[in-house]
């Protein structure tokens, strides 16, 4: 069965919805497999986009499927339209919807998305740490030739959050530092990636997760986390007071 809320749900993925609509398809969201499903091949599809390296091939089953939507709908002959996407209407709906994707920042729903995925992948598939250390002196060097950024990365073993160690992942199809802290049984991902601009998602939870995001120079920063929302937000102040 579809959802008859995955229209509404496409634009608050598209941050389209405000105020009382974007509360409702947000809580909606929480609930419904269907639509996380859909909120998560979203933002893969986002990501993909995003990717500097993305080339942009139809493959043959969505052509396929594409012309039989054509055919049914419109009775239009199926070498019709990709003959048509040659055409300047054609190449310039294809070229505004991929620009949109290679060059804007995402959407700050898509974005939350983006590293929450990101965060559960870890967890669940791995890998969650790719340098292991409770060092600053080995975690931080690591980055280097690995990100095209320095991430911070603390030592804030004496108010509780341990540092573990780090990996490398990807926040919207861009390539992102991640600095892995523990909590007692809790582990916290900062996300730090080169910042795009755009509207950053505000704090809130998506999942059993709670989320805070922020920037500090030409860098965006996100904190991951199932510990207690306060916890994280004073783990959060611990980072940006951080001076490096």
């Amino acid at each position: 069965m579809t959802c008859p809320e995955l229209l509404r749900m496409s634009a608050f993925l598209d941050g389209e919805l405000e105020g009382a609509a974007a509360t409702e398809a947000e809580r909606h969201l929480t609930t419904c497999a269907e639509c996380q499903g859909f909120a998560a091949a979203a933002a893969e599809i986002g990501d993909a986009l995003r990717a500097p390296d993305a080339r942009h091939t139809a493959p043959s089953l969505l052509r396929a499927r594409v012309h039989k939507a054509l055919d049914k709908e419109e009775g239009r002959p199926r070498s019709g339209f990709w003959t048509g996407m040659a055409s300047g209407a054609g190449i310039s709906a294809v070229a505004a919807s991929l620009l949109a994707g290679l060059f804007l920042p995402p959407a700050a729903v898509g974005l939350s998305e983006s590293v929450t995925r990101a965060h559960v992948r870890a967890l669940s598939d791995g890998p969650r740490i790719e340098v292991a250390s409770s060092s600053h002196h080995t975690v931080k060097p690591w980055f280097a030739g690995r990100a095209p950024l320095a991430p911070p990365v603390g030592d804030f073993s004496a108010q509780g959050f341990p540092l573990i160690g780090g990996r490398m992942d990807k926040v919207a199809g861009r390539p992102a530092a991640v600095v892995v802290y523990g909590h007692g049984l809790h582990e916290i991902d900062l996300f730090v990636w080169e910042d795009r601009g755009g509207d950053l998602p505000p704090p809130g939870d998506k999942r059993g997760y709670h989320e805070t995001f922020w920037r500090r120079g030409d860098l965006a920063f996100a904190a991951v986390s199932d510990v207690d929302s306060a916890e994280l937000a004073r783990f959060v102040d611990l980072v940006k007071a951080q001076k490096e």
